[in-house]
């Protein structure tokens, strides 16, 4: 599945905003604020990135996405952007990795006899 490079990115991401947080803390602006350090970590986002994709199989794959998810759908931008907004405006808020991801660190792992992007095969 090649999945440590995303995990290794992410790891090393979250370390950083911890670190950062740590270091900046007690700094201030040019204005007189607190230097808050956050991360947002987004799941699985409607997007243009999958306009590509046939229209058919682009909908099988949000529908068993959100199958899977605790929320029973897929994120959206706006999503995201409340997420930062909330980061942005949280004034107590600083070293935290904000996961916006309708439960995916929760879930149970989609279907692999329904998810069109594994071809319909089993895995086991």
């Amino acid at each position: 599945m090649n999945c440590w490079p995303l995990a290794a990115t992410n790891g090393a991401l979250e370390g950083l905003t911890r670190a950062l947080a740590l270091e900046l803390g007690s700094s201030t602006t040019a204005k007189g604020r607190t230097i808050r350090v956050n991360c947002l970590s987004p799941g699985f986002c409607e997007t243009e990135r999958f306009d590509h994709m046939d229209p058919s199989k682009k909908e099988a794959m949000l529908q068993n996405t959100a199958d899977s998810l605790p929320l029973k759908r897929v994120g959206q931008p706006g999503d995201m952007g409340e997420a930062i907004y909330y980061l942005l405006t949280a004034p107590f808020t600083t070293g935290a990795v904000l996961d916006v991801d309708g439960g995916h660190g929760i879930r149970q792992y989609a279907n692999p006899t329904t998810d069109p992007m594994r071809n319909n095969q089993q895995t086991s």
